[in-house]
């Protein structure tokens, strides 16, 4: 049994699904020959819990910012509505959506436009910023994963129903992800500044870490 998110991400390495990406990387250099660049600032931080106490800087999340493509971002709304239909759904949906970027950012990387998959890391401080951006329409794509080492202790059945289709392993930990996601039109000569707040995360899942079971 392949559950439908994992055979998403799969299919979105394809090289039918790459053919469908509606992106024209011609006009994103066609703005930066022109000198039509801007930026985009933010902060990512987990809000104050107290009135008296301060904001928790995000620091580390990874910032990417891809050209906008409408069928990439049909792809990730699709895992998400699908993460809350049951359990495994819900276990799938963020390595699904972590393979959706690495499967975008493979194709502009193939096609030859490397320079439009733009980056950085979160600073102590919370704050970011991803500068000389050719004007046109972006998708701003941020993660934040926290691991979590404690003991991690499945049910029968938990193991079972995974081991369906993750033969011979467990559960020996996890990955908290956040995602935001935000369309951003940049313009020439303009800084677009964004706050990303915890609780308003597009998304938040798991990501699983399995090892092989040696008594099976």
């Amino acid at each position: 049994m392949i559950r439908w998110a994992l055979a998403l991400g799969l299919l979105a390495l394809s090289p039918s699904a790459a053919q469908a990406l509606d992106v024209l990387p011609a006009q994103y250099r066609a703005a930066a020959a022109a000198g039509a660049v801007g930026s985009v600032t933010g902060r990512v931080y987990e809000e104050r819990r107290r009135p008296d106490g301060s904001d928790q800087p995000l620091a580390g999340a990874a910032v990417t910012l891809l050209p906008r493509s409408a069928q990439f971002l049909e792809k990730l709304e699709a895992v998400k509505r699908t993460s809350r239909n049951s359990m495994n759904d819900y276990r799938a949906a963020a390595p699904a959506i972590q393979t959706l970027k690495a499967a975008y950012e493979k194709e502009l990387w193939d096609s030859g436009a490397v320079d439009l998959v733009m980056g950085t890391i979160v600073a102590p401080d919370g704050r970011f910023s991803v500068e000389n951006l050719p004007a046109g329409d972006w998708v701003l794509f941020v993660t934040s994963s926290v691991a979590t080492d404690k003991k991690v202790v499945e049910s029968k059945g938990a193991r079972k129903e995974r081991g369906v289709y993750v033969p011979g392993t467990y559960l020996t930990g996890y990955q908290r992800l956040t995602v935001w996601l935000r369309e951003i039109t940049v313009s020439g000569g303009r800084a677009e500044n964004v706050e990303l707040i915890e609780r308003g995360a597009w998304f938040s899942g798991v990501v699983e870490e399995r090892a092989p079971d040696a008594s099976r």
